[in-house]
């Protein structure tokens, strides 16, 4: 085996050695064959010109015996063909290639008239061959080619044609001239392989020596490489020991040079590797653990809970729950506070779980901000009540550790196996059901119900039908009065769209808004909705009163748009609506992008008289930034903070306070979603602020 090894090492190199010389010497002796190719047939060329020339010059003399009288027409032509090819043989009509002018092995003169009758031929002498046509060109004239050539002044003429005698065909060259007293166009021509011939004799010496110089230094090199190669045979061979977990050192021998340096490499990595081999059990346990945990928290992935589902179900588990848990804050905490931040969050989570003492759970992180519990051993009432104990401890246990009341958690559940036989499954059940949570901004456990699969795959089919509706005019404005309790007046209404799809039939902004801002048709509906509302306010100012206000909702993608304040110029002008009776509603996003350019468009809006409002206000926790550095002319208080205003005291004051500040910076105020008498009347506890929702009117179409 050793010695196969070396043989094989030692052919590669000599091989490659070889095919360099013989590379190396292919392309010095291809190039000087090339050259003295290139060299000969020019000299051919000249060779053929001069014959010609000599062949008009004989032509001369004899025109001017027959015209002194001293020999006939008849005679001085048969000099002539005799001169340049040779004597015509009675019994086969055909002369020699050869004449007294050497053309060549293959050369020889050729005389026709410019009709393609053939004067002089070796053997078609006498014959008409106007037609004839290259071998290797169809649709080319042979014989029309060296007429106009010769008729011209004379030139060169390149062309294949069959060898004499044979049925070869070969490259051929001629040159062609007149001569005008008798009208004869005269041709020299030969073959290249004629006039190769002294390039090919240099090809074969190249190639003979080249074998020569391969053979004797084939037997050097492979003593040498023999020589070389025996360190690396060995350090192969210490290798394959190392896979067996040998380690042995080899000879450094006679070299000094880089193989030396090899020697040693292997010498030291033979070392290092007994050094190591020790911390390795060490480090596969470690590696193994990572494969199973994750590294912030130390729960387990869900890798790990992938396999305790698995195992559970295949050692015969009857029934479960999945339950996925999502950090509501965690976002917030991370784009003001930091991710440090958001990880110390993720880590006392973490390890709060990880100091349950639950047989009943099987807890783990599986993605950013989502945990999922593996739940066995419990009734279903059983299992709601453990969840919001959950939910409530680990809430305090943060709470505890300085991160206050700004997270909270959706929740999401499956069941095993009513919703699924698999964890695969169950888990994709569970993110339906944690999605829709997440949509309907739900903070109630969420179980899965087959109809949020249909909910989704109606929103994907919605997804279709989306441009058509606005093409079609299916999505329609409908308006929600805001009115000002104190005198039951409406001062403003809302415009929000509704969509009742001919295909779908009604589908909730909840979906469909989210829809197009992914397929990216924010500006085009923008266009339409806006063109639909401030085309409809003649009707509004009939169906309430002349000061009525209408709020349009605008994207925070149209509202970054370069051209949206030269349309919404376009637009006021267009349907003729006085700027003060339009306001536009942003939400605090619209700061994300671009602050400076965000309050130049505002500053616009001022300028030419609309209204701004901040909507959505106490959803976020950078909005009281925001009154302090912009110019608004109204707050929206959101739903959301209104609904929280009964429970908790503390909501109500702080509500107050948002009042008092727009009080200060004179803003009007909005409360949004006021749905029954008791919120109104925790509202007019406060300064006067104007009133939207279900309480007084519902959005409906003009």
């Amino acid at each position: 085996m050793r010695d196969r090894s070396i043989f094989s090492f030692s052919s590669k190199l000599v091989l490659f050695f070889i095919l360099q010389l013989s590379i190396s010497s292919l392309i010095i002796g291809m190039s000087g064959y090339f050259v003295a190719k290139k060299e000969l047939n020019k000299k051919g060329e000249q060779i053929l010109k001069n014959a010609v020339i000599q062949a008009i010059d004989l032509l001369y003399s004899e025109y001017e015996k027959v015209e002194s009288g001293i020999m006939t027409k008849q005679g001085s032509q048969e000099i002539i063909k005799e001169t340049l090819l040779g004597i015509k043989d009675p019994d086969t009509n055909l002369r020699d290639l050869h004449g007294k002018i050497d053309l060549g092995k293959h050369g020889y003169f050729i005389i026709y008239d410019p009709h393609g009758n053939e004067i002089m031929h070796p053997s078609l002498e006498g014959e008409n061959i106007l037609e004839t046509i290259f071998v290797d060109q169809k649709n080319r004239d042979l014989l029309q080619d060296q007429i106009t050539v010769g008729l011209n002044g004379g030139g060169y003429t390149y062309y294949s044609w069959w060898l004499p005698y044979s049925t070869k065909v070969s490259k051929k060259i001629s040159y062609s001239d007149y001569f005008s007293p008798w009208k004869w166009i005269v041709v020299a021509t030969t073959y290249e392989v004629d006039l190769n011939r002294a390039a090919n004799i240099i090809l074969f010496v190249i190639f003979l020596t080249m074998a020569s110089l391969i053979s004797i230094v084939s037997v050097i090199i492979l003593k040498y490489v023999k020589f070389m190669t025996t360190p690396i045979v060995a350090i192969v061979d210490g290798m394959g020991k190392i896979a067996s977990k040998e380690y042995i050192k080899i000879k450094k021998d006679k070299h000094k040079d880089e193989i030396g340096r090899l020697v040693d490499g292997y010498n030291n990595m033979v070392e290092s590797l007994q050094n190591t081999k020790e911390h390795l059990a060490e480090r596969e346990k470690y590696i193994s653990y990572l494969a199973f945990h994750d590294d912030l928290t130390g729960l387990p992935n869900r890798h790990a809970i992938e396999h305790h589902v698995s195992d559970s179900i295949n050692q015969g588990c009857t029934s479960a729950y999945m339950l996925q848990t999502d950090i509501l804050g965690l976002k917030i905490i991370n784009s003001t506070l930091g991710f440090k931040q958001g990880d110390r969050l993720l880590q006392f989570i973490g390890s709060y779980f990880l100091e349950l003492n639950d047989e009943r759970l099987f807890l783990s992180r599986t993605s950013s901000n989502e945990f999922t519990i593996w739940i066995e051993s419990v009734e279903h009432d059983e299992m709601v009540e453990l969840v919001y104990d959950l939910r409530k401890s680990v809430k305090e246990h943060i709470s505890k550790n300085g991160f206050g009341r700004i997270v909270d958690m959706h929740l999401a559940v499956s069941e095993y196996p009513k919703n699924g036989i698999s964890f695969g499954e169950l888990y994709e059940k569970t993110s339906i059901a944690m999605k829709i949570a997440k949509d309907t901004n739900n903070l109630r456990l969420n179980e899965y119900d087959k109809k949020f699969k249909e909910a989704m795959e109606n929103e994907l089919s919605m997804r279709r039908y989306l441009r058509k509706a606005i093409e079609e005019n299916e999505i329609h404005p409908h308006y929600q009065a805001q009115v000002d309790y104190r005198s039951g007046r409406i001062v403003g209404v809302e415009a929000l769209a509704r969509w009742n799809s001919n295909a779908l039939g009604a589908v909730s902004p909840s979906i469909f808004i989210p829809a197009i801002e992914s397929q990216n048709l924010v500006t085009e509906f923008s266009h339409y909705m806006m063109d639909k509302i401030l085309s409809d306010y003649p009707r509004l100012k009939e169906k309430y009163n002349d000061e009525i206000t209408v709020s349009i909702n605008i994207s925070p993608v149209f509202f970054m748009d370069k051209g949206f304040q030269e349309v919404l110029n376009i637009k006021l002008q267009k349907h003729s609506i006085p700027p003060n009776k339009l306001t536009i509603e942003i939400t605090e996003d619209v700061f994300i992008s671009d602050f400076e350019e965000v309050t130049k468009t505002i500053n616009h809006l001022h300028n030419i008289g609309v209204r701004v409002s901040i909507d959505d206000f106490g959803t976020g926790y950078s909005s009281l930034n925001y009154l302090t550095m912009i110019d608004f002319d109204e707050m929206k208080i959101d739903k959301s903070f209104i609904n929280k205003i009964i429970e908790e005291p503390r909501s109500l004051e702080l509500f107050k306070i948002f009042c008092q500040i727009a009080e200060i910076y004179n803003y009007d105020v909005v409360a949004e979603g006021v749905e029954t008498e008791m919120q109104l009347e925790m509202i007019k506890t406060t300064l006067p602020i104007v009133i939207q929702g279900h309480l007084y009117a519902k959005p409906e179409p003009l």
